[in-house]
């Protein structure tokens, strides 16, 4: 009777997220055997350390200070306010221009809002529509302030983009690693003051993507808007055509 009460809530928690019923726990299961190839660039994100780290192989190439969500545990929703934790896929980088922020979404106060992701978003394939972008409140950087999504300094995210290409992996932890890139050795690292390689794997980005969020056909977008993350703290955005914000 348990297995079947387990099963019955796999399939209702499955149909709510639009997912097929399995799709995010056999993706997960797969994810959870990766690891990189020496030459591979790959991006981490640690939580502890409001950290995101442009990796090739095991050496970090540079260090963003980032804000991620307000809640604590495990994703379970997408108004949980959890950043999630796991490997998940870039799925492109999108014109983050005229997404719309919608407090309502999470019973917050204030009306609708553009210009709160900042100029650019990395969208990653995940159920909750979340993403990596810019933002419109700078001050949140470093904090655990969003409504999930993860969110870097404008100046920063336009930088990250031109070494991210659909395809790459993102790792996010809780807590960082132990061993050779431990924080001691990380500061060594930064020390030296090695800028990022010349040689980007830099993508042609879309010319006119002017949609409000990220994923078509999913649920609403967190956005981050530490004013009523996406829009400022990875909240859901309202959808506006096809696409919601993260």
């Amino acid at each position: 009777m348990n297995s079947v009460k387990k099963w019955v809530l796999a399939l209702l928690a499955a149909f709510l997220l639009g997912l097929p019923a399995g799709a995010w726990a056999s993706e997960t299961k797969e994810q959870a055997k990766w690891s990189p190839k020496p030459s591979e660039r790959w991006l981490e994100v640690v939580k502890k350390e409001r950290r995101l780290y442009l990796r090739q192989g095991d050496r970090i190439l540079k260090v963003y200070r980032v804000a991620i969500g307000s809640g604590t545990g495990i994703k379970k929703s997408p108004i949980d306010k959890i950043t999630p934790v796991g490997v998940f896929t870039i799925r492109r980088i999108a014109d983050a221009r005229n997404w719309v922020f919608d407090p309502k979404v999470f019973n917050e106060p204030g009306e609708p809002q553009k210009d709160v992701y900042g100029k650019w978003a990395i969208s990653f394939k995940n159920p909750w529509n979340l993403a990596i972008h810019g933002t419109n409140a700078p001050w949140s950087i470093g904090k655990a302030v969003t409504h999930g999504c993860i969110r870097l300094r404008n100046e920063d995210i336009e930088e990250l983009i031109k070494h991210v290409k659909p395809g790459m992996k993102l790792v996010i932890r809780e807590k960082p690693l132990a061993g050779k890139d431990s924080r001691k050795a990380l500061q060594e690292k930064q020390a030296k003051g090695k800028d990022l390689p010349s040689k980007s794997q830099q993508i042609a980005l879309p010319p006119e993507e002017t949609k409000s969020g990220d994923a078509a056909g999913t649920i609403p977008s967190s956005a981050d808007v530490q004013a009523p993350e996406d829009a400022g703290s990875g909240t859901f955005g309202t959808p506006q055509e096809e696409e919601s914000t993260s």
